[in-house]
């Protein structure tokens, strides 16, 4: 009997692994990644029944799209839409909620204080930070493609577990009925690094073109100043004696005194 292939299965690892999280998979794609025929991953896929292992997602608690049970009554802070000021029920992450200066810590505190509110200031914070981040990525690539080819690195892990015990001393996922774990080689995440890189370099290059015409404003506007302050002295006669903060002197055209 034929050795069952090691790619069959972690072909079926990651298909279950990206189902479990909502994520569409395409064979073809997948096939490519596994180094086998689409046609291969498609039989794999009927003859050991992927999709039916794929974990059932859990039902919600609460009412279900569409249910208007509670319409009209009031919430438990009173008749007011919505949740009392300062909740932070729905709060996911530190990036979506709104920023109130009292609840900051000191060093977040510090950290808004020192953030640069001019234009190019902030453009140059922003584009020190790029530096720092291309500099982190360009490292990680290299430190991959020094890597042996074979070398496999953990990616994901599935860990499907189911009640065990009795009575009192039943516990909630105490025996583990499937662990599928799937690996990236070092190609895959020198692929990923490239894709964040390409990214961080195209801001880097628009913030350096927003310099440049920052730039080339500043100097159109000394090149008219000082087209101007001729055209005054031109108008007034009068020149700059000394340094250009001295006095000016005026002189008639005809060679007398002012």
């Amino acid at each position: 009997m034929p050795k069952r292939s090691e790619k069959r299965d972690t072909a079926k690892a990651e298909y279950i692994a990206r189902k479990s999280k909502g994520e569409s998979v395409n064979l073809r794609e997948l096939a490519e990644q596994q180094g086998v025929t689409y046609q291969t991953l498609r039989n794999w896929k009927a003859a050991d029944k992927w999709d039916e292992a794929v974990p059932k997602p859990k039902r919600k608690r609460g009412g279900q799209p569409g249910n208007r049970n509670s319409a009209g009554h009031q919430n438990a802070a009173g008749s007011h839409e919505g949740a009392p000021l300062g909740n932070k029920n729905a709060e996911k992450d530190g990036a979506y909620s709104a920023v109130l200066f009292d609840m900051l810590t000191d060093k977040e505190r510090e950290v808004a204080d020192a953030a640069p509110v001019g234009s190019r200031d902030a453009l140059i914070h922003e584009m020190r930070l790029l530096k720092v981040r291309e500099h982190r990525i360009m490292s990680k690539i290299a430190m991959y493609e020094a890597e042996p080819e074979d070398t496999l690195h953990l990616s994901s892990v599935l860990d499907m577990r189911e009640p065990a015990g009795r009575g009192d001393k039943k516990q909630d996922g105490a025996r583990q009925q499937m662990g599928m774990y799937t690996k990236d080689s070092a190609f895959n995440r020198v692929m990923k690094l490239q894709e964040a890189l390409y990214k961080v370099q195209g801001r880097i290059a628009t913030i350096t073109n927003s310099l440049r015409a920052m730039e080339e404003t500043d100097r159109r506007i000394e090149l008219e100043r000082e087209r101007l302050e001729i055209l005054r002295m031109r108008a007034t006669g009068a020149v700059p004696i000394g340094g250009p903060d001295e006095e000016t002197e005026a002189f008639d055209d005809t060679g007398g005194e002012p």
